[in-house]
């Protein structure tokens, strides 16, 4: 049902007036509009204009992409992917790089002979006794842990849709899950695979399970795949052009404003041409669903939004790039701990420091990946800490002393969004599921599957297509 500019209820307040329209407005009419042209965001709208419906895509940066980041190193003008690193080699990565016309190729991670050196960056010191467990162990504990998920818990494969009363032991900490199974071996993958998910043994073991789905197992057999020129933005430059030609997205979007009623939806934005009117049947919300995200757009929310998506909390994860007079391209460090269990490394602190990493193209830059509890530490506490950390590995003896020219800085805080484990007894993933649909919105995004994009793809595919179709006949 379209729009008019008339009143339009409101269940946050009882009644309220949408926003009037002016004649220098442009006004849009939509069966859906996407606030948020990220991973989730850009996939449903794809999905959602192959079944026919018209759409328009609301994004607050210049392009789409959202944690997918490349940077271009100017010296050697080869594009290094920062943000979504690799895709699962799977039929729908495949299908969907396809339908854009990007092509894909299959990606080695095996370092390009790069010696990987073990570090407590805390000290910089090598970490005595410290040996990686053999790809024989892991491999063997990895099948193990695919086994358990597989009998155990097979309804956390794609999103939260968890039995109630929710299983003590996914509420109770990881490293009670990782004893019990005797599956230590794998701890250290999945605290690198996670990226920052905290103190991953502090952690409910609902999240460390999460974090290591059976199709990230699957992957990890089958191998990874990216853009084939290295660029993984390119799929997004490619949606972005589908979705231009039917003038279905907005970029550099300042939303102000979101009333939802009955008949549809409204959203008022402001953009470098002037004020947009989107009139809709349907929302898809797509960004973070923190407090902070959902008010800084102007959305109407209504006491059980408010109540549910007040208890989110993320972490701090992102990256560095710079360069630094004392380490070569042929080393990487890894970061772990000396006095830890599993010698986990402590946060915040960066997880490796290496040279950038395209095959066998040589480079002067250095990555590092960074990682915390909290997330409101500034840049320059970031490139402080890891200026401390390459201070430690100088001091040590482990690279030469230097300075970091620091050249790129990105921050995909808040990371790995959760809820407490009394949260979660208290069936707030199911509350959070039954939100689906309602006030004509649905939601989509990390926080309701994990952050893994083949993941997402995959449950929107399963689980919110259908939804969103069915809500539009």
């Amino acid at each position: 049902m379209r729009f008019l500019t008339q009143i339009l209820p409101l269940l946050v307040t009882g009644v309220a007036t949408a926003t009037p329209c002016s004649s220098n407005d442009t006004v849009l009419e939509r069966d859906v509009v996407v606030i948020g042209g990220g991973s989730s965001g850009t996939y449903a709208a794809m999905r959602l204009m192959d079944q026919g419906h018209s759409v328009v895509v609301l994004e607050k940066n210049d392009h789409l992409g959202g944690h997918t980041v490349t940077y271009t190193d100017p010296d050697t003008n080869k594009p290094f992917n920062l943000g979504v690193v690799v895709y699962h080699n799977s039929s729908i990565v495949r299908d969907y790089f396809g339908s854009l016309g990007v092509p894909l190729t299959n990606i080695n991670l095996s370092g390009g002979g790069r010696e990987q050196v073990f570090v407590d960056f805390s000290t910089g010191r090598v970490v005595d006794g410290y040996t990686p467990v053999s790809p024989e162990a892991l491999g063997a504990a990895i099948q193990k842990y695919a086994g358990i998920y597989a009998e155990k818990y097979p309804y956390l494969s794609l999103g939260y849709d968890v039995p109630d009363p929710v299983p003590e032991e996914l509420l109770a900490p990881y490293a009670d899950f990782i004893k019990d199974n005797d599956l230590g071996d794998i701890v250290q993958q999945v605290n690198s695979i996670a990226g920052c998910n905290g103190n991953l043994l502090e952690r409910p073991t609902i999240y460390g399970l999460k974090v290591f789905s059976p199709l990230l197992v699957q992957a990890a057999a089958a191998g990874f795949i990216n853009a084939a020129s290295g660029n993984n933005l390119d799929l997004y430059k490619a949606a972005q052009g589908r979705l231009n030609d039917k003038q279905s997205v907005i970029l550099q979007s300042r939303i102000k404003k979101v009333t939802r009623s009955q008949d549809g939806v409204q959203v008022v934005v402001k953009t470098p041409k002037g004020r947009v009117v989107v009139k809709a049947k349907k929302l898809v919300l797509a960004i973070p669903p923190t407090i902070d995200s959902l008010t800084s757009i102007g959305l109407d929310l209504s006491s059980e939004e408010t109540e549910l998506f007040s208890k989110f909390k993320g972490f701090l994860y992102g990256s560095t790039v710079f360069t630094h007079q004392g380490i070569d391209n042929k080393r990487s460090f890894g970061n772990v701990g000396t006095n830890t269990p599993y010698n986990l490394p402590t946060l915040p602190g960066s997880s490796s420091i290496g040279p950038l990493l395209a095959g066998n193209v040589s480079t002067n830059k250095i990555s590092a990946y960074f990682g915390g509890l909290e997330t409101d530490l500034t840049e320059q506490d970031i490139k402080n800490l890891v200026k401390g950390e390459l201070d430690n590995l100088a001091n040590a003896g482990n690279i030469g002393q230097g300075e970091p020219d620091f050249q790129y800085f990105g921050n995909h805080a808040p990371y790995h969004i959760h809820v407490t484990p009394e949260d979660i007894r208290a069936g707030f993933y199911s509350k959070l599921y039954a939100l689906e649909g309602q006030k004509n919105t649905f939601w989509t995004g990390a926080a309701f599957v994990d952050n893994d994009s083949t993941l997402i793809w995959t449950w929107t595919e399963s689980y919110l297509l259908k939804l969103i179709q069915d809500s539009l006949k």
